[in-house]
């Protein structure tokens, strides 16, 4: 049994958040806010012994604060992005993505195949990790079994968390 605490960065589409929300989840989280028209995304790290608990506890902990949180986004990544993350060329890249390099060890599979494709950092990142080929990250990055588990928790206690959310920003005055 896996014993060690790391770290582990997710981001959460929200609705907008007041701006004194804002501060108090940058205060005590260290997170940062992308806007996306009426939505944000919220990225923050935290601690936990694995990635899915460390989801849920930021989740309960984002409520604390006054958040929203729809669901998790998972880090996607296209061709330039895996290039840039892993410190190589595109065209290194495009050798992987078509498996003409590493052929006993195939690249991961596309997320998404609409606009170019794109895959999912975590995937990536072991993929990457295999061959050697080393990647600064920080923070343990979740895999896609971890996201579905935090969103499905999310779905089972939405109204209970917006409740929480709703009583902090009431609290701030």
């Amino acid at each position: 049994m896996d014993h060690e605490t790391r770290g582990y960065r997710y981001s959460f589409v929200t609705s907008v958040t007041p701006p004194g929300v804002e501060d108090r989840v940058r205060a005590e989280l260290g997170a940062v806010f992308d806007d996306h028209g009426p939505l944000q995304v919220v990225t923050a790290t935290t601690d936990g012994h694995r990635g899915y608990a460390a989801g849920i506890d930021l989740v309960a902990r984002l409520a604390e604060l006054g958040v929203d949180v729809e669901r998790t986004q998972p880090d996607l990544v296209d061709r330039r992005l895996i290039a840039q993350r892993a410190g190589c060329t595109r065209q290194a890249v495009a050798l992987w993505v078509t498996g003409r390099r590493h052929v006993g060890d195939p690249f991961p599979l596309p997320f998404n195949l609409t606009l170019g494709q794109t895959w999912l950092w975590s995937e990536v990142h072991a993929w990457l990790r295999r061959r050697g080929i080393d990647v600064d990250d920080s923070a343990a990055i979740p895999t896609m079994r971890d996201h579905m588990r935090v969103d499905s928790h999310i779905a089972h206690r939405r109204e209970e968390y917006r409740a929480i959310a709703a009583a902090a920003r009431r609290s701030y005055g």
